[in-house]
């Protein structure tokens, strides 16, 4: 979607962001977070100790916050001169770690947002191409107006979690003649001084995200620089449709893939399309109120409505989440009235949604480029060198258009419940009143008014079940490159190759690198499902037990405890999405906290899925990919026991172990992995 957020989310499928995220999933994901020790433990060799070192015309200085070395280039603010001044562009630059051979090139990676500083995402870069630094120098560098490069402090706009246009208008007011100067083309442009100055000729150039969009505009204005070019999560910088009617089929396509993937949803009768839109239905005749625990483990008066469903299916901000929790918080409610699911899903994607959600300060995140950016570079419903009252008249008009001629390009929403949901996703109205840009400097034309882009090998990554960038969408982004490769990663979300725990996007981005070639992309269709929730029970006796083991002494009771302590435990690794806290609650109470270095470890206190078992204990989430959890558990009859519980989650199909004790009675079964 056009202005919508391009914040970091990566797959883990699982997944792993994010990553996701955002910028946080990268960082906090056990994939990531070994990737990130990776990162930590790298140093320059013993001859680049010293605190400065030459490159090119530029003296750069040891990194205070990073093992590499910083440095900056002053460039015209606006290069046609009618702003005067300067902007300091900021770097990092990471030599290769073996000097005893000609270095094979330079890569360079840059962060999406628009707004995030491409350096705040260091660890997740140094992750992914860390096996490749020995002979390649990598290079981070951060676009004006964020991270390093003077970033924009738009207030009010930087404090609140969401767009408005009164906020967005005083942003507009403040920078004024200046609104313009924060565009890709001229971000595209820096880069390549940036190189001009560090002697760098070609380079291989990962984007991700919106990194993509940018990556292209430098694609078709600097055509001559790159080796090779990676669009991970990619939207055609030109030719795309404002109405991004991409968006509603990958949608529609994702809720119901995940369930005809899922061992326990496939066979529940009926189509998961077809409860999406009964739930839909219910809630446009009965909308209602109710509380629930949102992303930072808070109580919250939450609005089920519409206008929430379609957030959570537009917004793609809680990553897998979503596809694993929707069709059984549908059934829940619709089937049983049990609306708590549903109420902590809206709950939590309101806390995980805004573009601000995994940054704490300014320089990891400026809402003010953000708006700018998609001011200056994104095509619009209107003509944005006119003034803001024949905007509106245009926009009127378009929606009237649109609604008589494809009223259906947000199915099942009407295009009015779409525009409900907050300006970064339903985009249309957020640039009506920002200023009219130089004509200089004109709108729509970040790659250049007529580009001839790189015949450079391109890789296109599309998650398949992506709301954000669609594949439809990244499908127009490949057909602009003469020599592109479009790969679908199955069961994948937003950003596939930073902190990739299935070994694939990540392998065809190096390999792309280091042979100029993809090669064979299969393993993209052999991604795991998403393992998607049974059913939502409010006592264990609701549940299938697990099945029993040859040596299993327990009951049919007892093996439904053991199914409800295996959701127990999922449902709060699944909280880690979205949760940015490092604690929160349990679907019917008890509490949970998470932390991370070697890998993500979880307590659980009187942690309660169903009403009637709780789950008190600790789980780790490995580098590789296992979850082991060793948990006490209570159940309804009031015995209890202790019981050990491990599920792979890069497999397909994956089965839950499950062993112990309950009420002196011998546990031994397995189940379909939460």
């Amino acid at each position: 979607m056009s202005l919508a957020p391009r914040v970091k989310r990566s797959s883990l499928n699982s997944i792993l962001v994010l990553l996701a995220l955002c910028v946080l999933m990268a960082q906090f994901s056990p994939a990531a977070d070994a990737k990130r020790r990776v990162a930590a433990s790298f140093t320059p060799p013993a001859e680049q100790t010293p605190a400065t070192i030459r490159v090119g015309t530029l003296q750069l200085t040891r990194c205070k916050n990073a093992p590499a070395f910083c440095g900056s280039l002053d460039r015209p603010l606006d290069p046609a001169g009618e702003v005067q001044g300067t902007i300091s562009i900021g770097f990092e630059y990471y030599p290769r770690t073996d000097r005893s051979h000609p270095s094979l090139g330079t890569i360079v990676a840059t962060e999406g947002g628009p707004g995030y500083a491409t350096t705040g995402s260091r660890y997740g870069y140094v992750s992914l191409f860390q096996p490749l630094m020995d002979h390649r120098n990598l290079l981070l560098v951060d676009n004006r107006g964020t991270g390093t490069s003077q970033a924009i402090d738009c207030e009010p706009l930087q404090k609140y979690p969401y767009l408005s246009l009164p906020r967005i208008a005083t942003c507009g007011a403040y920078l004024g003649a200046t609104a313009d100067l924060y565009g890709s083309g001229l971000a595209a442009d820096d880069l390549a001084a940036v190189l001009d100055a560090l002697a760098i000729d070609l380079i291989d150039l990962y984007g991700d995200s919106y990194g993509t969009f940018f990556a292209q505009a430098f694609a078709g204005r600097h055509p001559e620089r790159l080796r090779s070019l990676v669009l991970d999560s990619a939207w055609p910088v030109v030719g795309q449709n404002p109405w991004y009617p991409e968006a509603a089929p990958a949608m529609r396509h994702a809720f119901q893939a995940a369930c005809d993937r899922s061992l326990v949803c496939r066979d529940i009768p009926g189509a998961a399309s077809d409860r999406f839109d009964q739930l839909l239905s219910s809630l446009r005749q009965h909308p209602f109120w109710g509380r629930a625990h949102d992303g930072h483990g808070k109580l919250v008066n939450t609005h089920a409505d519409a206008s929430a469903l379609a957030f959570i299916g537009y917004s793609n901000s809680t990553g897998p989440v979503v596809y694993r929790e929707t069709d059984a918080a549908a059934r829940a409610y619709l089937e049983q009235g049990d609306s708590a699911p549903l109420l902590r899903l809206f709950a939590e994607n309101l806390t995980a949604a805004p573009a601000n959600a995994g940054a704490s300060q300014l320089a990891e995140y400026s809402a003010g480029v953000f708006i700018a950016v998609s001011c200056t570079d994104y095509d619009q419903l209107y003509n944005m060198t006119q003034p803001s009252s024949a905007r509106w008249t245009q926009r009127n008009a378009a929606f009237a258009g649109e609604v008589a001629t494809h009223p259906n390009v947000y199915a099942p929403f009407t295009l009015a419940e779409f525009n409900s949901i907050p300006l970064d996703y339903s985009v249309f109205d957020a640039c009506l009143n920002w200023p009219i840009p130089s004509p200089a400097h004109p709108p729509g034309e970040p790659a250049g008014s007529h580009p001839t882009f790189t015949t450079a090998p391109v890789l296109v990554l599309s998650g398949e079940m992506d709301t954000t960038t669609p594949p439809g969408q990244g499908t127009k982004a490949a057909a602009l490159f003469p020599n592109a490769t479009h790969v679908l990663v199955h069961n994948s979300t937003h950003v596939t190759a930073v902190g990739d725990a299935n070994n694939c996007a990540s392998v065809l981005v190096l390999r792309l690198v280091a042979t100029l070639s993809p090669g064979d992309t299969s393993c993209a269709a052999r991604i795991p499902e998403i393992h998607t929730v049974p059913k939502f029970a409010q006592s264990a006796a609701e549940l299938d037990p697990a099945t029993p083991l040859a040596e299993n002494k327990g009951t049919t009771t007892d093996l439904q405890v053991a199914a409800a302590a295996v959701q127990s435990a999922g449902d709060a690794i699944a909280r880690w999405w979205m949760n940015l806290s490092g604690s929160g609650a349990g679907l019917r109470g008890g509490t949970f906290q998470y932390s991370g270095s070697n890998a993500t470890t979880f307590q659980l206190h009187d942690y309660r899925w169903t009403n009637d078992v709780a789950v008190t204990g600790a789980m780790l989430w490995t580098a590789n990919g296992v979850i082991s959890a060793h948990l006490s558990v209570s159940g309804p009859t009031g015995e209890s026991g202790s019981l050990t519980i491990s599920w792979p989650t890069t497999q397909t199909h994956s089965q839950a172990m499950i062993s112990g004790v309950i009420g002196g009675r011998t546990i031994a079964a397995t189940t379909y992995a939460p």
